[in-house]
């Protein structure tokens, strides 16, 4: 198999080491163990981080370097076309059907990622990611190799039905609890190899309500939840009887990932009415809890890697909940060291074709 490193449209600013040229200073005082943060103003309220690197932090434990790269898709040089409707002009958008909580939320983001844009056109040149291992065609599975397993890090691999009770006998309890739920989608772009998503939010409330959340949550914990920007996913977290409620959580903050490409532009129109160029973060605690301090809102600007891939939350949550907190991931499709996950596609990003051994430690 074939692997190379991408190093190209990483925008102004990346390698520099001639003469007379620097880093930005940012990047100089980074800690080597969170390479991944490649930007971050003064209150931590913006951040541009690389996806990829993130992930391979979270393979080791926090005291620890990484020695694995993860294989990557290809960097979007361009911005996307935004899409039209599917079924033709006459279709409303769905703004126009939602409630007006949601319809003021989307407006709040807007203007919360059009403030981020321009903070990062006066103050950072890039770049917006590191250099890519790359597979130039679909990797296949690499027979009679087990799974990457990072260390201290448990999972299930299975069902919310099937593994609910076992879940519930063995788990502890958590200081943050992570789910990425498989929203209902009805993209014709979708391919049938992609993650499985329940049809409706009637079926999603079900599987979720499945889900022991209180019991493992601990009193001062936090629950994020990464949505799409359908209004009704809002509603459905945060209305009086939404998922939170019957958690009996509510809603403390909420980030935003704003994808770009490989040099910072929005992969789509901010103000387009069809397709938002983010997806976002709802962060929940007990009702009535007392808030960390240092929980704001927070843009993370980042440019997409393969498919379904996020950041890895465990260092951006470290300045809230102290470097040795325990996490959990619900719908997980990789793991991360220390941490539980659980899942039914929980080792699809650690079979051993999607990592490379390092020759030595990323401690450059």
């Amino acid at each position: 198999m074939i692997r190379h490193t991408n190093d190209q449209n990483l925008g102004p600013g990346f390698g520099e080491t001639q003469e007379g040229q620097k880093k930005p200073a940012d990047t100089a005082a980074r800690s080597l163990r969170h390479k991944s943060i490649l930007f971050e103003n003064q209150d931590k309220s913006l951040i541009v981080i690389d996806i990829p690197r993130s992930l391979e932090e979270g393979q080791v434990l926090p005291s620890e370097l990484p020695v694995h790269r993860i294989v990557s898709g290809d960097a979007p040089a361009t911005p996307y076309t935004t899409p039209e409707p599917r079924h033709g002009a006459g279709v409303y958008p769905l703004s126009q059907a939602s409630s007006p909580g949601a319809q003021l939320a989307e407006l709040m983001t807007t203007a919360t990622v059009q403030t981020a844009l321009k903070e990062l056109a006066s103050t950072y040149p890039g770049p917006f990611l590191l250099p890519r291992t790359l597979e130039p065609h679909q990797t296949p599975p690499i027979p009679d190799l087990k799974p990457h397993i990072p260390p201290k890090a448990e999972h299930l691999l299975g069902s919310i039905q099937a593994l609910r009770s076992k879940f519930d006998n063995s788990a502890p309890s958590f200081d943050l609890i992570v789910l990425d739920p498989p929203w209902p989608n009805r993209s014709a772009r979708r391919r049938a190899n992609k993650y499985a998503t329940v049809s409706n939010l009637h079926e999603m409330r079900r599987l979720l309500l499945h889900i022991p959340v209180a019991p493992h949550l601990k009193l001062d914990g936090l629950v994020a939840v990464w949505i799409t920007n359908r209004h009704s996913i809002h509603d459905f977290l945060a209305s009086p009887s939404g998922l939170f409620a019957s958690w009996g959580l509510e809603i403390v903050s909420e980030w935003t990932w704003l994808k770009v490409t490989s040099s910072g532009e929005p992969l789509y129109d901010v103000n387009s009415t069809w397709r938002k160029p983010w997806e976002k973060l709802i962060i929940a605690q007990r009702i009535g809890a007392k808030r960390p301090q240092s929980l704001k809102p927070k843009v993370i600007v980042a440019v997409p890697d393969v498919h379904s891939r996020k950041p890895n939350l465990r260092g951006l949550f470290q300045d809230i909940l102290g470097e040795e907190f325990l996490g959990l991931e619900i719908f997980a499709r990789n793991l991360t060291a220390g941490w539980w996950s659980w899942g039914n596609e929980v080792l699809q990003f650690q079979q051993a074709e999607h990592w490379i051994p390092m020759e030595s430690p990323d401690n450059e």
